[in-house]
């Protein structure tokens, strides 16, 4: 199984006054960075799919990782990070679960 098989299941936030316009997070193509809070790693992810989003007000999502080379062990359930784009923050969260993908066929 790969180090990337998992979903990161969260709570986000996004700041109205850090960002023009409402993120997608349910067309697979928004993918911004993690920052877990006090720390420097950026995390790249993929939003797969979530709530609809409104300005300052906390909504479910998941994500997932993007890159093998990157360790994202850091994440856990109770997990806060910060949501960047750019150098920018843009919102923040925190971690509810992480659910690990079976293979098919393994119990």
């Amino acid at each position: 199984m790969s180090d990337l098989d998992f979903t990161i299941c969260c709570t986000v936030t996004f700041f109205s006054k850090k960002r023009g316009t409402l993120p997608n997070l349910n067309n697979g193509k928004y993918c911004p960075h993690l920052v877990i809070k006090g720390a420097e790693q950026l995390l790249g992810v993929n939003f797969i799919d979530g709530e609809d989003v409104i300005f300052d007000q906390q909504i479910g999502a998941n994500a997932l990782p993007l890159h093998e080379t990157v360790d994202y062990s850091a994440l856990q359930a109770g997990t806060e990070f910060l949501i960047m784009e750019s150098g920018n923050i843009v919102g923040e969260g925190i971690i509810k679960e992480i659910f690990q993908h079976k293979q098919y066929g393994s119990k």
